[in-house]
């Protein structure tokens, strides 16, 4: 891709990450009730970006994806709680992009793999990836909800 770079999110982007989250969430055939919660739920903060490993990806000087890693609970696992492409750009491998960068990352902080809870519509994403269902997450959020539990061997 032409123009395309990934680098370190600065603080002072938060509020656009977080309206990029939500135009990549309203991407799929979410009705307004379960957009509401996302709304109050999915936002990125300053404090994020300053605590964790937080990766955008730009084309033409322009985000059209992010993500945020963390360490994970399991010691040699690393978290990825969020990946998100804008919806234009969704299909142009910078997706891919970015969750490859994260494995990058998660190799040499000596990690043994990516765990993750997907959204049900990203899930066949990360599966052509190599990453594979271990289990289920339940959303505390909404009642009866549960995201994919996915695991990426690095």
């Amino acid at each position: 891709m032409t123009g395309a770079r990934i680098r370190r999110a600065r603080p002072d982007e938060a509020a656009g990450l977080t309206a990029l989250a939500l135009r990549a969430k309203a991407h799929w055939p979410y009705g307004e009730d379960l957009m509401a919660v996302f709304r109050r739920s999915i936002v990125i903060a300053a404090a994020d970006i300053a605590d964790h490993l937080v990766l955008v990806h730009e084309t033409g000087g322009t985000v059209d994806g992010f993500g945020v890693q963390r360490p994970g609970g399991g010691g040699a696992d690393m978290e990825l709680d969020h990946l998100w492409v804008d919806p234009p750009a969704i299909g142009r491998g910078v997706g891919r992009r970015l969750f490859l960068a994260f494995a990058d990352e998660a190799r040499r902080c000596g990690a043994a793999r990516i765990v993750l809870n997907s959204d049900p519509y990203a899930e066949g994403f990360y599966t052509r990836l190599g990453a594979v269902r271990i289990g289920d997450h339940p959303v505390a959020e909404i009642p009866g909800r549960v995201l994919p539990r996915m695991a990426f061997k690095l």
